[in-house]
């Protein structure tokens, strides 16, 4: 199946296993359809849930990504409840293994997600909502974090909220800042790190909803 634009946001692949990619602040930007069309050549079914229903910011508007972002701020569980909707979706059309994949404000609806709705595997770069109760995930999550994080809690804290829970590996990569992982931002995107923390999450997905 061809990319196209289906359930409310931006849909590729055929394969067995199925991921809802989460977006940034900014929406479903190109940077986050190339992240789902790589989701795709990797051997899932990919679908970029678009939560702002068809807005978006422009690159560097931050006011306008803030604005945004305070649409899910106001309701977080709202959110999560849109994105368990596209999980059950997926089922639906023969997916019987579903993860959640977020960047940033996705990051955190994924962790989120995944502790108030059965996810079969769960995968977070960078954010959180601190204040929830993420130690209720039962599946298996893989978090990614930044070095010298500007916007969300410090990598010591993440470890310290889910110490003892065998289900979550996190990884920290080096001299990196907040949104390494996206080359649309020069100033953060470390080439290296995105590599490394690509290939690990592939596998992770490969091994929880494929193999």
């Amino acid at each position: 199946m061809s990319a196209s634009e289906a359930s409310g946001g931006y849909l590729a692949g055929g394969g067995r296993g199925a991921v809802v990619v989460l977006h940034e602040w900014d929406g479903v930007v190109p940077h986050i359809r190339d992240v789902t069309d790589r989701v795709a050549a990797a051997g899932f079914t990919a679908v970029a849930l678009d939560l702002y229903d068809g807005e978006s910011a422009a690159r560097g508007d931050d006011a306008d990504a803030a604005r945004l972002q305070r649409q899910i701020m106001r309701d977080p569980d709202a959110a999560a409840a849109r994105i368990a909707g596209a999980v059950g979706e997926l089922r639906q059309r023969g997916h019987s293994k579903v993860a959640t994949m977020g960047f940033c404000t996705g990051a955190s609806l994924s962790l989120l997600t995944s502790a108030m709705y059965p996810i079969d595997a769960t995968v977070a770069y960078y954010g959180i909502f601190a204040h929830r109760a993420n130690r209720k995930i039962t599946s298996p999550v893989l978090v990614h974090l930044a070095d010298h994080e500007e916007f969300y809690p410090s990598a010591h804290r993440f470890r310290a909220w889910f110490e003892g829970m065998s289900n979550v590996t996190i990884h920290v990569y080096p001299g990196t800042r907040h949104a390494f992982f996206n080359d649309t931002v020069p100033s953060h995107y470390d080439a290296d790190a995105a590599s490394i923390s690509w290939e690990r999450t592939i596998s992770f997905l490969r091994q929880h909803l494929i193999e």
